[in-house]
């Protein structure tokens, strides 16, 4: 007699996903007209799967998907037309992808995982806001005000926790710190216990590299000694430092982000040898290789 599958939750599927690789690629996938880089390239079904299967093929195993940028200086979208945005693009390559691939929501709002989870459509949250933010929504019948710590116990989640000084309205505006490192590492700490303690059984942690910080802070959040320390807390560490500001301050010449893709694969590497598990990209290594030959 043939035993029948088990369903294995988000958090299972992303903790397996670690521990069988030792490195893995989480590809970008932007929902929305005004990302940084590659605002309204893959906002419609057929481009962001031509885009998922891209990245895919060429070695992602999460798909991070986002409906709302938060780019430095962007204003906050509403919950409702953020998840307009993603709902029907994802329902559509949850069912053309390989089931090996997960997927990841790339958001802040309670009101958008809960509606994904809801419908089995996401395995990760990805949350920049680390539960900082709550809304209120309907959980078994009853309305409460809960956060997406609270979203990934409900659903078996799992879930990523970064850095960020201030908002995305503000952030840039002047990043200050007595000890950049040693601020990170302690609030990535608080986080992790604080959504631990509502029973998130898998998380990974994100130093937010880009979200309040100057160029010499992203270095220093990208040095061995950082990581190192970081590793402290025994819990994968996500890096995404894609195309972003600051390398385009210590490169001048790249004025455009897809510029920096060759750039950006050689700080990548680098937090790789020094022990991040994730790492998070606009690209992947072998199209780099390919769009260069």
């Amino acid at each position: 007699m043939v035993k029948p599958k088990m369903n294995i939750s988000g958090a299972k599927k992303f903790e397996n996903l670690c521990n069988e690789n030792k490195t893995i690629w989480m590809g970008i996938l932007n929902i929305t007209p005004d990302s940084f880089s590659d605002g309204g390239k893959f906002n419609s079904k057929y481009l962001a799967l031509k885009r998922a299967l891209e990245l895919i093929n060429s070695g992602a195993l999460i798909l991070d998907i986002g409906g709302v940028s938060t780019k430095p200086y962007s204003e906050k979208l509403n919950s409702h037309s953020e998840f307009e945005r993603v709902y029907e693009i994802i329902k559509f390559l949850k069912n053309k992808i390989p089931q090996n691939i997960l997927i990841s929501i790339d958001s802040s709002s309670p009101y958008v995982t809960d509606l994904l989870a809801k419908e089995n459509l996401i395995d990760i949250i990805n949350d920049q806001f680390s539960a900082r933010i709550e809304e209120n929504i309907k959980i078994k019948n009853e309305f409460m005000f809960v956060n997406n710590a609270h979203i990934a116990s409900e659903y078996q989640l799992g879930y990523i926790i970064m850095h960020m000084q201030g908002t995305p309205e503000n952030m840039q505006l002047k990043p200050s710190y007595e000890n950049c490192g040693n601020d990170v590492i302690l609030f990535l700490k608080d986080r992790l216990q604080f959504a631990e303690n509502l029973g998130v059984k898998y998380i990974v942690l994100d130093p937010g590299i880009g979200f309040g910080k100057t160029v010499e802070n992203n270095l220093e959040l990208i040095s061995a000694e950082f990581i190192n320390k970081l590793s402290s807390l025994k819990r994968p560490i996500l890096i995404g430092l894609s195309r972003k500001w600051f390398l385009g301050q210590l490169y001048p010449e790249l004025i455009e982000p897809h510029t920096r893709d060759k750039v950006t694969k050689q700080y990548e590497f680098n937090c790789i040898s020094y022990g991040a598990k994730i790492i998070r990209s606009h690209v992947m290594p072998s199209e780099i290789e390919l769009n260069t030959r």
